[in-house]
């Protein structure tokens, strides 16, 4: 049998009536369904979250270039002037159509509240892209340096912090310590070196030689 408003609300009745029958209970008033519990069985009712619209909307015409929001008036204008000076310049209605009606263009620009848009060579935005993912590689190859604070969030102004094995609290005194590079920057300015290899295989022929003669 379906469940109906009626039935829905009878049986909710009975649900308090049930649990409440071994309870002693000093009023006699009587037990009745909670507001939620009425429109939890209320079939009128169609569940619907709340949602917020959406805001600094905008549709890309120009696929040539990477786009981005930046907050013009965070710090004084110098997160604005510091993508300015990575190559970003002002995007323009022949870049996007706006969307939204909180966005609006005048003076070659386009804006929403704080917010400017702004647009860099898609080429540009990938080599940096790259760079930034090989140098994470490397820092996770670091023996004894771990990443605090990074983000995955390539778009994010988050700065990790380079942390040292050697500062965990778990770290006693008089005990094997891990190795620490001095300057984990030089390992890996060293390790895009050349050359690396052929003297690895040098040393090892070196060693084999010495092994068969004894």
């Amino acid at each position: 049998m379906s469940l109906s408003t009626q039935t829905g609300t009878k049986l909710g009745e009975k649900i308090v009536t049930d649990v409440n029958a071994n309870v002693a209970v000093a009023s006699k008033a009587p037990q009745q369904v909670s507001p939620e519990l009425s429109i939890l069985f209320d079939k009128s009712i169609v569940a619907r979250p709340l949602s917020a619209p959406e805001v600094c909307s905008v549709h890309v015409k120009n696929l040539e270039y990477q786009y981005r929001w930046v907050n013009r008036s965070a710090k004084g204008g110098l997160m604005y002037q510091m993508r300015r000076a990575q190559g970003f310049t002002n995007a323009t209605t022949d870049d996007v159509d706006l969307l939204g009606g909180d966005v609006s263009a005048g003076n070659g620009e386009i804006t929403a509240f704080d917010l400017i848009l702004m647009k860099i060579p898609k080429a540009r935005y990938e080599e940096a892209m790259k760079f930034n993912m090989e140098k994470a590689f490397a820092l996770t190859r670091a023996r004894g340096i771990y990443m605090d604070g990074a983000n995955s969030d390539v778009m994010s102004d988050q700065t990790p912090k380079r942390v040292s094995v050697a500062q965990e609290p778990y770290q006693r005194s008089n005990m094997a310590q891990p190795f620490i590079p001095t300057n984990a920057d030089a390992i890996i300015d060293d390790s895009t070196r050349t050359g690396r290899v052929d003297a690895a295989r040098a040393a090892v022929d070196e060693i084999r030689s010495k092994a068969k003669k004894d």
